[in-house]
């Protein structure tokens, strides 16, 4: 699937921002499930060449030095997508699987998340596919998608205690949950557009990915109870949503922040 990408991240401020620095994890690459066919990134102020985080992912550092009341980054470009049934395999070079079973303020297996992964771990050999799809369905089934009742700061387990969250917080809870297990999951960024089975979202999309041995790292969409597949285009990864997310910095001045986020996709 072809599909093209419009992204603009806006922020109004009632005061003017003196100044800012903003780590851009906006540009997807290349791989197994996608190619980048072109992709554009417009702001104001300096930004620098595309270098890599720790994680691979590809990174512009944003800086504006003068003031401005309103800041908007906007990307855009072609994607072709191919459906790998949320197989993603594994890139070179890259971290140590190992890395990826590290606690985070966000996913902090809890209790409830510990027996939550309990329940799914079944028999003594049971496939570990089969109980990530099983710790996938039960997320779904104990938090109900209802955007307005978290933000950034919530971590899974409270998502997971109110039963309610966005997909940001199912991803925390699958990572919390299979780490867990002692199964390696990381946080992913991105977009999941319309086609196939699933509604597209007005924003970017996070899902989770979990290392399996056979098959290197597979994608888990606990939001929409389905493995990744052409639909979705991957930007970032990292061990949650505060080392995937598209925007992440800080400012100088500007008062209070408003932000708004305006997604469309085009199947070409």
């Amino acid at each position: 699937m072809l599909i093209r990408i419009e992204h603009t991240t806006s922020y109004k401020y009632t005061e003017p921002l003196r100044a800012t620095t903003q780590y851009l994890r906006m540009t997807p690459l290349s791989g197994r499930t996608q190619a980048v066919e072109n992709w554009t990134l417009i702001c104001p102020g300096a930004v620098t060449t595309a270098w890599q985080d720790q994680y691979g992912n590809a990174c512009h550092t944003l800086t504006v030095t003068k003031p401005v009341e309103r800041l908007d980054i906007r990307v855009s470009g072609l994607v072709r997508t191919r459906d790998t049934s949320g197989v993603v395999g594994v890139a070179s070079p890259e971290l140590p699987v190992m890395l990826y079973l590290r606690e985070t303020p966000a996913t902090v297996a809890s209790g409830p998340i510990r027996d939550l992964a309990a329940a799914c771990r079944g028999a003594a050999g049971r496939d570990r596919i089969e109980v990530l799809h099983d710790i996938m369905i039960r997320i779904a089934e104990a938090v109900d998608y209802m955007p307005g009742e978290t933000d950034v700061h919530t971590t899974g387990a409270e998502a997971l205690e109110q039963g309610s969250g966005v997909c940001q917080d199912l991803s925390h809870i699958f990572c919390a949950a299979a780490r867990a297990l002692d199964i390696p999951a990381r946080y992913v960024s991105g977009y999941m557009t319309e086609g196939a089975d699933h509604e597209g979202h007005a924003a970017s999309h996070a899902w989770a990915e979990a290392f399996v041995d056979s098959l290197g790292w597979v994608g888990f969409d606990p939001t929409n109870r389905a493995c990744p597949d052409e639909a979705y285009v991957r930007t970032a990864i990292g061990l949650d949503y505060s080392e995937a997310s598209p925007v992440r910095g800080i400012r100088a001045g500007g008062g209070d922040e408003v932000m708004s986020v305006s997604v469309s996709f085009a199947n070409q």
